[in-house]
């Protein structure tokens, strides 16, 4: 619980200016972290849970949540991020998951703008929720000097 009260993150609800072009979808609320680094549509009334490097927004409160979103981020120094290795950084992640993996999808990559984003969706047995079938989709993304981890887990 130490760690907990040393948390770098501090949560502020800024109320945008009139004519600001920021737009999520109704049910959505918009989160930003790092000053802009990272901007996500998360739905209202999820739980927001900041770590120590990341910061996470369940369904609902543990255990009755059965969807996990969580993300961490990097500044980066100017460079040319163009030639780091999304893809084989991303296997070398996946191979480490320690929980009950049954299939590994392919690892899926997408070019935005100015990102680059690498993802892929493994299954695997959740054995806190009863031996029940669960997915996790993970995706890291490069883009304006900003390094990003997502993760998405889910029950089916």
């Amino acid at each position: 619980m130490g760690k907990k009260n040393n948390l770098k993150w501090i949560k502020e609800t800024i109320e945008l200016e009139p004519n600001h072009r920021w737009e999520t979808n109704p049910g959505y609320q918009i989160f930003v972290a790092g000053r802009g680094a990272v901007r996500m549509d998360v739905p209202q009334g999820w739980i927001f849970e900041p770590d120590e490097k990341s910061f996470r927004f369940l369904n609902a409160n543990p255990p009755d949540d059965d969807c996990r979103l969580e993300v961490s981020f990097n500044l980066l120094p100017p460079g040319e991020w163009d030639l780091f290795p999304l893809k084989s950084t991303l296997k070398k992640i996946m191979e480490k998951d320690e929980r009950n993996v049954t299939e590994w999808g392919e690892v899926i990559t997408l070019k935005r703008q100015t990102a680059r984003i690498v993802w892929m969706e493994i299954k695997f047995i959740d054995a806190q929720e009863g031996e029940r079938d669960a997915y996790s989709r993970t995706c890291i993304g490069i883009g304006s000097n900003v390094q990003c981890l997502i993760t998405m887990d889910f029950g089916s």
